[in-house]
């Protein structure tokens, strides 16, 4: 039944059974229908029809240098993601070392891409800007405007700038970067990811005002009908949606996922599985290709 797909599961389900199972339903009904899930998605909440492709993330892992490159010449919407687990090496005790990572970042986009090729810089720092900052405001955003700069001309977002030790205090702390920017009149934007894990979690960063874009983590989430929501509400709130999750999912979650983007019009989609770069981007953008070929062919 396909009512099944807006319904919580009752009891306490592990949220990768709920994950699992509510893909499974999504499929059979967009089996039965003769259509795709997608579609499906659209009709259940009342949605245009998918007709436009999502811009797709991809993300590096540790092959910081290597893999950005495979990025820009695929031309990918944002990239590079990357790894940070040596704030040392990766990001400097001042935040000189990811100054000259975002710098040779811009300067590879500029010579492989070429003039027509804008991407965003999309970079998750798991929490490093607070740490090497002490949670100062000031000094935080003198550090986020050195990135910026380094970035230039190519649009910048920092996913995780802080880790705080609750929810309360990440949005809180998140809320104010948010308002010192807009104030400074600066253009990188702050991705909420750690504590944003459920959906009443992404909508108290929404109505707070914490981020300008929220990774939806849809595995975390569970069933996927909570995905859909948490898309809905980041629109809702003028917040960009960024429909994530890992880059060990299934290729079988990964076609739900794009199915799930469309059907939304999420903001970007994480490119997966995989973290090769090549065999998630393919995977992902042929899925995409192939839904709306489908859906442009039923209309005709």
């Amino acid at each position: 039944d396909e009512t099944q797909l807006q319904s919580p599961a009752p009891g306490a389900l592990h949220p990768a059974i709920r994950y699992g199972a509510s893909q499974a339903l999504l499929q059979v009904v967009a089996l039965a229908r003769g259509v795709t899930m997608a579609e499906v998605l659209a009709a259940e909440w009342g949605l245009p029809q998918p007709s436009a492709p999502v811009p797709i993330h991809a993300q590096s892992g540790h092959e910081r240098y290597y893999n950005a490159e495979k990025m820009i010449v695929r031309r990918i919407d944002s990239l590079p993601h990357a790894l940070v687990d040596d704030q040392v090496t990766q990001v400097g005790r001042d935040g000189g070392e990811m100054t000259r990572y975002i710098r040779w970042l811009a300067g590879r986009i500029g010579e492989l891409g070429g003039p027509d090729y804008h991407p965003t810089i999309h970079l998750d720092i798991y929490g490093a800007l607070g740490q090497i900052c002490d949670l100062q405001p000031g000094r935080m955003l003198g550090q986020l405007y050195a990135w910026q700069t380094a970035a230039g001309p190519y649009p910048l977002r920092i996913e995780c700038p802080v880790l705080m030790n609750s929810r309360e205090a990440q949005i809180e702390t998140m809320r104010t970067l948010c308002e010192y920017l807009r104030l400074r009149k600066m253009t990188v934007q702050l991705v909420a990811d750690e504590w944003a894990n459920t959906l009443d979690d992404i909508r108290a960063f929404v109505q707070a005002g914490a981020a300008h874009m929220v990774q939806i983590k849809m595995p975390d989430l569970g069933s996927i009908h909570n995905a859909v929501e948490a898309v809905l509400a980041c629109k809702s709130g003028d917040v960009g949606a960024f429909l994530g999750g890992s880059y060990a999912e299934t290729d079988l979650s990964a076609r739900v996922s794009v199915h799930v983007a469309l059907a939304t019009g999420a903001d970007l989609l994480m490119a997966k599985p995989g973290m090769g770069v090549d065999e998630a981007i393919s995977f992902t953008q042929n899925e995409m290709a192939r839904a709306l070929a489908v859906i442009r062919e039923a209309r005709n």
